[in-house]
């Protein structure tokens, strides 16, 4: 075997490991991005959740304040009412 037939066998050789790693690398870089996607898919499962239940708790509170708020126009309301009564009006 000739020196450049020795070198180009060194070469392929060299070559196939190099292929063959990063060829792993790639397939556990693939398990790796599939691992933080399903983390992400996770995390957005639960920020839809939490987005579901800041609108029922906003819409929970926004009626419990429109009672609130009706609560005291009626007491002001009657209040003047009385005030006004009282001065005769």
């Amino acid at each position: 075997m000739s020196r450049l037939s020795v070198a180009l066998q060194n070469d392929l050789k060299l070559l196939a490991l190099l292929r063959d790693e990063l060829g792993l690398q790639a397939h556990l870089f693939k398990a790796e991005m599939r691992d933080r996607w399903q983390d992400l898919e996770g995390k957005w499962d639960v920020l839809k959740v939490a987005v579901a239940n800041a609108e029922n708790a906003g819409a929970d509170a926004a009626r419990e304040s429109e009672s609130a708020i009706g609560l005291l126009a009626d007491a002001l309301r009657k209040g003047y009412e009385n005030v006004r009564k009282s001065l005769g009006r």
